[in-house]
């Protein structure tokens, strides 16, 4: 008797086994019955450096390859101009169709790709926007819109955080930060007073000066009184601005002990451009040219 309640007990065990089995996998059929399979579009390299206010000098290129489930074979892509009115004012957020992709490359994977490159006056035109009306703080963007064989797009729209970052990276958009406009810079001798407030030097951090294209100017706080400690040490040090320097930018790049750091860069006709520390502002422009400065 002891053996014939055991084999119910397991043929009954099993049966609800694999009457949970069954159900689950009717759970799972109506999930994949309702998931809409689309496509991405995968960015393998792309640029799309901020501009100055009143300025077109800014080109957006990228390089991207197309992957598709069958369901949604790819035909074309239509590239989107907008505008980003972050300012408030007049004419507000804009958009325009630039132009219609339907040919394309096959990439190492057998996949379509393509290549394209846009600048802010055909942004402009397409979202019919006046550069008179671009203010620092406003925003030009390239997005980019799938279009499948069955009417279908895919676009940012329909993206999640698994798609904009990591292998995929598929953001569709692209975006320019629009700046103030350099300010051009007194040509001469521009000085330098850098402070450690231990006295042992800035300890790898340094100051990186770059006048329009030319390769940065280094320049650190690198004496060591010896100690006892603490006990301040200040270092005052120089830099050329030649005669027709268009534009000037300092980035202070940290060290081990940032809060011993100060500075003042001090320009060719007198003026004090900086004033920074304890602590000052990592791997980021220093100088505001939206502030009324005379350099």
């Amino acid at each position: 008797m002891r053996i014939k309640n055991i084999s119910y007990t397991v043929l009954a065990a099993l049966a609800f086994i694999f009457q949970g089995c069954t159900e689950d996998e009717s759970v799972i059929t109506d999930v994949l019955a309702d998931t809409t399979r689309g496509a991405v579009l995968r960015t393998l390299s792309s640029s799309f450096p901020d501009v100055a206010e009143g300025s077109t000098a800014s080109t957006f290129t990228g390089n991207f390859e197309i992957q598709s489930d069958e369901s949604a074979a790819i035909v074309s892509v239509d590239v989107f101009g907008e505008f980003i009115d972050n300012t408030g004012d007049t004419p507000g957020d804009a958009s325009g169709l630039i132009t219609n992709i339907s040919t394309f490359d096959d990439t190492e994977f057998g996949l379509q790709g393509f290549t394209y490159s846009t600048g802010v006056t055909e942004i402009l035109g397409a979202a019919g926007v006046s550069l008179d009306a671009v203010e620092p703080g406003d925003q030009y963007r390239v997005r980019f819109e799938l279009v499948a064989e069955d009417g279908r797009r895919f676009s940012s729209g329909q993206n999640t955080g698994t798609l904009t970052g990591g292998f995929f990276s598929s953001p569709f958009r692209f975006t320019a930060n629009v700046i103030c406009a350099p300010i051009v810079p007194t040509a001469g001798t521009w000085t330098v007073v850098t402070v450690d407030s231990y006295g042992d030097g800035w300890n790898g951090g340094n100051l990186s000066i770059t006048i329009d294209d030319n390769d940065p100017i280094t320049l650190t706080n690198s004496l060591d009184n010896g100690g006892p400690y603490p006990d301040a040490t200040t270092e005052e040090l120089t830099f050329e601005v030649p005669v027709g320097a268009q534009a000037i930018q300092i980035v202070y790049n940290g060290g081990s002990f940032d809060e011993e750091v100060t500075f003042q860069v001090i320009s060719a006709n007198g003026n004090t451009i900086l004033d920074l520390g304890p602590e000052p502002a990592t791997s980021t422009g220093l100088i505001d040219y939206c502030l009324d400065l005379e350099l």
